[in-house]
């Protein structure tokens, strides 16, 4: 709901600034968008599919290339650790009933888009351009867990484990390709699939069969809206 709320406030700024008759070199922009994220390896034992939110700020030096700075927040629920398994002194596998997760992400990244090709009037009404995505920049993640089950206690399961942190700052890049069509002039829909690597980790938990987690990767398709303004 965050980043819907982005987007409309985005259109919202949409209606107030002054647009210039085309977005050329020496344009800024500032945009929102909102994702479709999945972990892969191992930080899909801990978590499913999930969504995350963000705002950008572009500039454009050169007629090929966009500067972006990125900020965006994801909130992961629902740990796939409800139903990882452990063995207890009966030789019979468990799970945990009680057991809860959660992980944010907030990152602040720097992109650098390059575009393979322009069809059309830059940055005019059905106007697009395919590019290519590449950025890097600081993490920070906060991953919980409790209501996990002692697997060492003997007479009966009723002792849960204290909960835990896990709490980082991390480097990260990311890299991708994407389309940005421009519905009217100097309004664009920018489409993206990325991979992301969070160079982070997450604890093992031996008992459940899960290793360290290092890094941190996921793919992630989305939309986002985008406006242009200034400029020569």
């Amino acid at each position: 709901m965050k980043g819907l709320r982005v987007l409309g406030l985005l259109l919202l700024l949409l209606a107030v600034l002054p647009l210039t008759s085309s977005a050329e070199v020496g344009s800024w922009g500032v945009g929102a968008f909102l994702d479709y994220n999945v972990p892969t390896r191992g930080f899909a034992q801990w978590y499913g599919s999930g969504t995350k939110w963000g705002i950008t700020g572009s500039y454009v030096p050169s007629e090929m290339v966009t500067v972006e700075a990125e900020f965006h927040r994801e909130e992961m629920k629902g740990s796939e650790l409800k139903t990882a398994t452990f063995t207890w002194n009966d030789g019979k596998a468990y799970t945990s009933p009680n057991v809860n997760s959660d992980m944010t992400i907030n990152s602040l990244l720097l992109n650098a888009i390059v575009r393979l090709a322009q069809k059309g009037e830059a940055f005019q009404a059905s106007s697009f351009a395919p590019y290519v995505a590449v950025g890097g920049g600081f993490y920070r993640y906060k991953n919980t867990v409790s209501g996990l089950l002692w697997p060492l206690q003997k007479d009966a399961l009723v002792i849960e484990m204290e909960p835990f942190t896990d709490q980082r700052f991390a480097l990260g890049f990311n890299a991708g390709l994407g389309v940005e069509a421009f519905i009217i002039k100097n309004v664009a829909v920018d489409l993206r699939a990325r991979y992301n690597m969070m160079i982070g980790d997450l604890r093992p938990l031996e008992d459940w069969e899960i290793s360290e987690t290092f890094p941190l990767q996921a793919v992630d398709i989305g939309a986002g809206l985008k406006l242009y303004f200034g400029g020569e």
